[in-house]
């Protein structure tokens, strides 16, 4: 008996994660750029244009960078899940199998040390 994850599909999955890697770095440093260019905004010594941008720039300057850490961190706990439940699915093999051999050992047929439907009153 066997639980299981899709190991393979969590390897697709984090894979096209990485893949859109390089997408979220041009971004981020499109944004960056953008931002720098709002030192040209100043006209004959006013700033009020260059401090809008630099102002509507603050906090979106800082969202790919925020994505990308959001979907490294959540793409590393996948990985650590996906080895947990591994891990699991074969220590409940290895438990019902030795379920399954000391109830053989009792005479109780095997379907029986791991499904209550096996036994008959």
């Amino acid at each position: 008996m066997n639980w299981s994850v899709d190991v393979e599909g969590v390897r697709r999955l984090v894979t096209g994660i990485d893949m859109v890697g390089p997408d979220f770095e041009t971004a981020h440093q499109a944004v960056t750029t953008a931002a720098e260019s709002g030192s040209g905004l100043s006209v004959d010594g006013r700033k009020a244009l260059s401090a809008a941008w630099d102002s509507f720039l603050q906090e979106r300057s800082l969202v790919p960078g925020k994505i990308m850490h959001a979907v490294a961190s959540a793409a590393g706990a996948l990985n650590e899940a996906t080895a947990a439940v591994t891990a699991g699915d074969a220590e409940m093999t290895a438990d019902v199998e030795s379920a399954q051999r000391t109830a053989e050992g009792w005479g109780i047929p095997s379907s029986a040390a791991y499904d209550p439907s096996g036994w008959s009153y």
